[in-house]
């Protein structure tokens, strides 16, 4: 019998609609889906935070001005900041750059007039008893009078040491004046003025000048004689 044009036509059609179905519906795959590629970031996370001391000066120098200030600039801010410990980037207390970095953040960005002390190079306020925030404010002086002056144990060439060793700076900063607040203006007979020349202290070709100045009993007419202020 001859088969009708129509039923010749049909025969190769179907199989082209079985062939593309099979084809939409992935027949012969393993059902794996692009999906097993690893899933991206989530597109808010926050940026991780260098633990480094242009990262610290970058933050305080920002954040902490004005009445606030704790570094006049980058020179000091920087010298300083190589005198910590680099602790971790959970620290949020103790003598570490991690700590400094911590509170010299967003903590300063937002309160600044409790956390850029913190953030400073005395750690906490001058009056704050040992362990303090980052540190207390005689063991950072300290810690940075010997790394910037040495000490007569251990002296540094080109710096005049004012100390037998951190034990005695230590024991001698115990009697220094601390009511006197920390300030880039310091001056007068107290620990924020010894720590401010700490600071200049511990910049390269500084340590000359500035080091005299840190003493248990700096030369009369010196800055850290007379009246403390502010």
């Amino acid at each position: 019998m001859q088969k009708s044009a129509t039923s010749m036509t049909m025969r190769p059609m179907r199989t082209l609609f079985i062939t593309l179905a099979l084809v939409g519906f992935g027949c012969g795959d393993s059902g794996t889906k692009a999906a097993d590629a690893p899933n991206p970031p989530p597109i808010d996370s926050p940026p991780a935070v260098k633990q480094d001391c242009p990262t610290f000066c970058g933050e305080v120098l920002a954040n902490c001005t004005g009445a606030n200030a704790q570094f006049p600039d980058d020179a000091h801010c920087e010298a300083t900041c190589a005198s910590w410990a680099l602790g971790t980037a959970a620290d949020k207390t103790g003598a570490t750059l991690g700590c400094h970095i911590y509170h010299a953040g967003a903590p300063s960005m937002m309160t600044p007039t409790t956390h850029c002390v913190h953030a400073g190079p005395g750690g906490d306020l001058t009056t704050a008893a040992a362990p303090g925030t980052c540190g207390d404010a005689c063991t950072n002086f300290c810690t940075l009078e010997i790394k910037a002056c040495g000490s007569l144990d251990a002296p540094i060439t080109g710096a005049p040491a004012q100390y037998q060793n951190t034990a005695a700076c230590m024991t001698a900063c115990a009697a220094f004046n601390k009511t006197n607040l920390y300030s880039i203006t310091s001056k007068g007979d107290s620990l924020a003025c010894r720590l401010y020349h700490a600071t200049n202290a511990a910049i390269t070709g500084n340590a000359t000048v500035h080091c005299p100045h840190t003493a248990a009993v700096p030369a009369a007419g010196t800055p850290c004689t007379g009246a403390a202020s502010p």
